[in-house]
């Protein structure tokens, strides 16, 4: 005699749970993101998170087990958003008409915040590639006056009395200062340069 077949009912509870940890998951990632222009570490932080990486598991819902519901309201007072909105009872996240107001401020402020931070770093890179090019410039300059100032000590040697000559003390002269000058200009380059980099990583 064989024994009855058993059917187990569809896991329907897991199934909604699965669902409504997904639907909590995106609502904590468009809360930050896009309410709130907020970074991932500094929410986890804000959250008492041990560190980013939970909040991600949160949020992709890579963790099917379960959401804190501490977690869940904690959130909802951080990204002053209301907790129906968070478990996908409602399309209206604002708690109060203020909300409104102050996210469209913050949302304004960030916008001119990273367009002045595109206009620096735009302007960095136009003044770095002026750099190089100046700095290529007086390396060349340097050394064309150090190759002036050999082949005038050449010559000097194998023409006894050439400072004598009629120019002579003058031209050597000249291209001393040619050569000091050089030098020096490419000293005070690499200190511009260094200055700039202190300013760049204060």
């Amino acid at each position: 005699m064989t024994e009855p077949v058993t059917v187990q009912p569809p896991k329907v509870r897991d199934h909604r749970e699965a669902q409504a940890i997904q639907i909590i998951g995106a609502r904590l990632r468009d809360a930050r993101m896009r309410l709130c222009n907020m970074s991932q570490r500094l929410a986890a932080e804000k959250l008492t998170l041990a560190n980013s990486g939970m909040l991600a598991k949160f949020e992709n819902a890579t963790d099917n087990r379960n959401i804190p519901l501490w977690l869940i309201r904690r959130a909802a007072s951080l990204y002053e958003v209301s907790i129906d909105w968070l478990f996908g009872e409602t399309e209206d996240w604002e708690t109060g008409h203020r909300m409104t107001q102050e996210r469209e401020t913050s949302r304004w402020l960030f916008d001119v915040w990273e367009k002045a931070r595109e206009m620096d770093i735009q302007h960095l890179r136009l003044l770095n590639d002026k750099l190089e090019a100046l700095t290529a410039i007086t390396g060349e300059m340097t050394k064309a006056a150090n190759d002036a100032e050999a082949a005038l000590d050449r010559f000097a040697e194998v023409n006894e009395g050439f400072e004598d000559m009629k120019a002579g003390a003058p031209l050597v002269g000249s291209i001393a200062r040619i050569a000091a000058a050089a030098q020096h200009g490419a000293a005070r380059l690499e200190r511009i340069k260094g200055e700039m980099r202190r300013q760049t990583t204060a």
